[in-house]
């Protein structure tokens, strides 16, 4: 590993000392003066028993609402995913995969985003999408009183997903009056300008029996159009090295800047026979194509071939919209009854280029410039392969999304003689996620209109097959810059659409109370009922579904999941104001859920705190934790993309057809949790907190999808996956690649969580220093014929969530408030790592590669205005404005779903108060 020991003990000890910017330290709910991030008294999400003084025996960590508007994030999503337990695996910046649908989603652990259970007020929320996940970015950012992170399993707490954890947005239901904040933001580089608006509004009235909550949203980011608009994005690729044998020393890819393709360019390069390396210029003039160093039949550096930078947004515009509003009234003094209703909408643009690296053009062809064909003739050829991009004269594949969420909550709460309560709630959700295509390639046009002649009646242009013709095919000149006419292109490119949507309709109730009382104390119960029915589909426009388009083409599907569930939890104390116990209490929570797919299955906690003395807390948890394979994992339909793969059997980089589709005969994942930690606040120091937490996370069934790259690296490199490609029998090319999930034998991560917090006067102000460090030791997939380690690797993530890990993660940050003014300091570091664990240097020349360190830096000041709280905010994120390490990653340059890409960063703003 790139990081030594000395750096590693140099930045822990480091980090204590300097200590987080997001989150508080609030396993043990303390009351705490809010200006320095701290929470009041709470009963975490960690347990449903509500309980006086009861501390979690899972680690979760309180992030508070001013915590949050230190950040002054455009997504509260992008705030959250700095924490050294969450990885920004599907978000705009991290991804161009059309999986995450422009959104922001959770993924604790690195374990993949729908193995996080994301819950609103404690209530399941409708996936935003057909494989699961909530995008964050849908929930009003004004309403959120604070969020509880618990990093261990829950499952038997809060049902399916909770493998890696649980993510609870709380709302703040007691506001009175207005709130809100407005704010704009652009990078160092003079792109990405952003804004955003969101405000609150909450009045009791009906004499204070009735409340009211009003809230909205709106914000856009341009976004950044091309990898290339950074330093680090601009031509950095893997490549096939040429001189590569395995006898001798050099390694079989190289990762290099200034990456070229060496069978395409902008108008177009004969990549076959005596003629190969003329290119074409204006009016179809032909030229000598310049080869770069280190060429091979695809790639090389330098030389004239179409770069690779300028085909991969970094982030795509977006836009986004939410209105929420809660009506809830007192029928009793002891029965409240709400209901809630929601709406969300999402625009998002993404575009790539369009590319075709490999079609034939004959002797005949109308469009040849007769100098070529006098050299065809002279070589005695009759044909000969081109490839050419065609982004630059006409408009980018692009793919435009426009998702809405729809969601209502009925529900009431009571009380009941003596400590007991009761809580019952029906909601249903619903989301649709349009995409309307265009500029897509239509295959089969292509084919005919590229195969053109003259016409002997008229002298013109004709497509060469009389079918095609009658059908109103348009001859496609490919021939150099601006070649093709209008209505060539609008036959040959085409525009369609997909649609997918979900639906959720679920149930709850549930009772606590304190039904006897030992020794120790009361003992506490939650149990209850829960049902829910998920179902989502596809639809699609008629080409799609015919698969006539090089890309987005999707069968429709439509899956139903039935769920009913029956939960109990209970906290036992064993022991209370002993000399060798402050506290000692058990917990034990079970759960039995019943799937209309896969039947039932249970899961389970048990769990125990012991609270030594005031200074020492011991806590403990071993659980069993499912997820449920998602509708589009278990129906899904066969849809097609194109991948660019390495191909390290022909030393060839190309674009291949992928297929993927659902499996019915998944089962649900099962995982083995343990976590074990201690905290310490040491009497000798007020206001200091410190915790260590150990966890394990044992995965067996689990559900995965390779991507295209990983299926072909490794039928290429140890014989597996191979029956997932095909090969074409003359050429020996990938001709498709079938990524279909599978129930593959176990996924297992362990590591430790350092956590610490330290409140002082200073000054004349209050200084809080926070920190939170992740160290990840194991992360390893094992199928049964491999064992692959992703701890200490920087691999871009797969199809279904996972990839590298780095060991380690760090958050730290002091925040000094005196008077009206506020100023803090955040240290983010995101380790070093190898490539690939598994490389050595036959496989690539670079094997490892160095961490990212940020610093941000915000403040504020505090206005009264005419009775009203305002206040100035500022922010620059991403200070020294570092680049992400270049981390020999496909063609990307870096690993985005693991460091900062965006760079400097500048936002500027107004909340307000009254």
């Amino acid at each position: 590993m790139i990081q030594s020991t000395k750096t590693r003990v140099f930045g822990c000890a480091s980090a204590l000392a300097l200590l987080v910017a997001a989150p508080a330290l609030a396993q043990t709910a303390e009351p705490a003066s809010s200006q320095t991030g701290q929470v009041d008294d709470i009963v975490v999400t960690a347990s449903r028993v509500v309980r006086d003084g009861f501390q979690a025996p899972t680690p979760t960590t309180v992030v508070t609402a001013e915590s949050l508007a230190l950040q002054a994030p455009l997504n509260v999503a992008d705030a959250l995913n700095q924490l050294p337990a969450l990885r920004p695996t599907l978000s705009p910046s991290a991804t161009t995969s059309l999986s995450s649908h422009g959104g922001n989603y959770l993924d604790l652990r690195g374990l993949g985003a729908t193995r996080t259970l994301v819950l609103v007020d404690r209530k399941r929320y409708v996936n935003s999408q057909v494989m699961g996940g909530v995008d964050i970015g849908q929930i009003p950012q004004a309403l959120i009183a604070g969020v509880d992170v618990v990093t261990g399993g829950a499952s038997a707490a809060w049902g399916s997903d909770a493998v890696a954890g649980v993510v609870n947005l709380r709302f703040d239901h007691s506001l009175e009056g207005f709130k809100g904040s407005i704010q704009g933001g652009i990078s160092g580089e003079k792109d990405r300008e952003n804004y955003l608006g969101s405000v609150a509004f909450g009045h009791r009235f009906l004499n204070d029996r009735a409340h009211v909550l009003l809230a909205g949203e709106i914000s856009e980011n341009n976004g950044i159009e091309h990898l290339s608009d950074r330093d680090w994005g601009k031509g950095y690729a893997v490549i096939s090295n040429p001189a590569y044998t395995p006898q001798n020393d050099e390694p079989q890819n190289l990762f290099v800047s200034n990456a070229r393709y060496a069978n395409m360019s902008p108008g177009g390069v004969i990549n076959s026979g005596p003629l190969r390396g003329t290119q074409f210029g204006p009016n179809g003039a032909p030229y000598a194509f310049q080869y770069g160093d280190l060429a091979s039949s695809s790639t090389m550096v330098g030389g004239s071939g179409s770069d690779y930078g300028s085909y991969i947004p970094l982030e795509p515009w977006m836009a986004r919209k939410s209105v929420y509003g809660r009506l809830a009234y007192d029928v009793t003094p002891s029965i409240t009854a709400y209901a809630e209703a929601s709406h969300a909408e999402f625009q998002y643009d993404s575009g790539s280029g369009n590319t075709v690296s490999s079609f034939t053009i004959r002797r005949d062809n109308a469009f040849l410039p007769s100098n070529i064909g006098a050299a065809m003739d002279a070589n005695g050829i009759s044909t000969f392969s081109m490839g050419r991009t065609f982004h630059e004269q006409y408009p980018k594949l692009q793919n435009d999304i426009t998702a809405q969420t729809d969601r209502f909550v009925v529900g009431a709460d009571g009380d009941l003689p003596g400590s007991w309560s009761w809580s019952a709630y029906a909601t249903y959700g619903e989301a649709e996620n349009d995409q309307q295509f265009s500029n897509n390639r239509l295959t089969a046009r292509f084919t005919q209109a590229v195969d053109a002649i003259i016409d002997p009646a008229s002298g013109n242009a004709i497509c060469r097959s009389a079918t095609a013709r009658a059908d109103g095919c348009v001859a496609f000149n490919p021939f150099g810059d601006n070649s093709v006419s209008d209505e060539a292109y609008a036959w040959v490119f085409g525009s369609g659409s997909r649609t997918y949507s979900t639906s959720q309709k679920a149930a709850s109730f549930s009772i606590n109370g304190e039904p006897i009382s030992t020794w120790a104390g009361p003992v506490s119960l939650a149990t209850g009922v829960e049902w829910r029915r998920e179902e989502a589909g596809a639809t699609s426009s008629e080409r799609a579904i015919n698969r006539e388009f090089a890309s987005y083409n999707t069968a429709p599907w439509n899956g139903v999941v039935e769920v009913k569930e029956v939960f109990a939890e209970t906290v036992v104390p064993l022991a209370a104001d002993q000399a060798w116990a402050r506290s000692l209490d058990l917990n034990l929570a079970g759960r039995v859920t019943d799937y209309s797919t896969s039947g039932r299955v249970t899961t389970w906690k048990a769990g125990l705190t012991w609270e030594l003395n005031d200074d020492i807390l011991f806590r403990t948890t071993q659980s069993r934790d499912i997820r449920a394979p998602s509708l589009e994992e278990l129906f899904g339909a066969p849809t097609n993309l194109y991948a660019t793969v390495l191909d390290s059997k022909l030393a060839q980089s190309y674009s291949t057809q992928t297929l993927t589709a659902g499996n019915a005969d998944l089962v649900p994942e099962e995982a083995d949790t343990f976590t074990g930690g201690v905290v310490y606040r040491p009497s000798f120091a007020p206001g200091l907190k410190l915790s260590v937490d150990y966890y394990s996370i044992e995965l067996t069934n689990a559900i995965m999808t390779f991507n295209a790259a990983t299926i072909v690296d490794r039928c290429n490199r140890i014989g597996q996956l191979c029956e997932q490609l095909d090969r074409d029998p003359t050429t020996d090319l990938i001709t498709y690649i079938r990524n279909t999930p599978q129930n593959l034998q176990s996924l297992e991560t362990s590591g430790v969580d350092f956590e610490a917090a330290y409140d002082m006067p200073l000054f004349g102000g209050d200084l809080g220093l926070r920190s939170l460090i992740s160290y990840v030791d194991k992360t390893t997939i094992d199928d049964g014929e491999a064992v692959t380690e992703l701890a200490g690797a920087s691999l871009q993530i797969s199809t279904s969530g996972l990839g590298g890990v780095p060991n380690w993660r760090y958050n730290s940050s002091a925040v000094f408030k005196k008077g009206p003014a506020t100023l803090g300091v955040t240290w983010r570091y995101i380790g070093g790592a190898n490539v690939n664990n598994a490389y050595t240097s036959k496989n690539l020349n670079i094997l490892e590669h160095e961490g990212q360190s940020i610093v941000d830096l915000s403040g504020s000041w505090d206005l009264q205005v005419d009775g009203r709280e305002l206040e100035l905010f500022g922010r620059v994120g991403n200070l020294f404005d570092e680049d992400p390490p270049l981390t020999g990653v496909s063609t990307y340059g870096t690993t985005r779903s693991l460091y900062e890409v965006i760079g400097r960063t500048f936002t500027a703003g107004m909340r307000f108060r009254f």
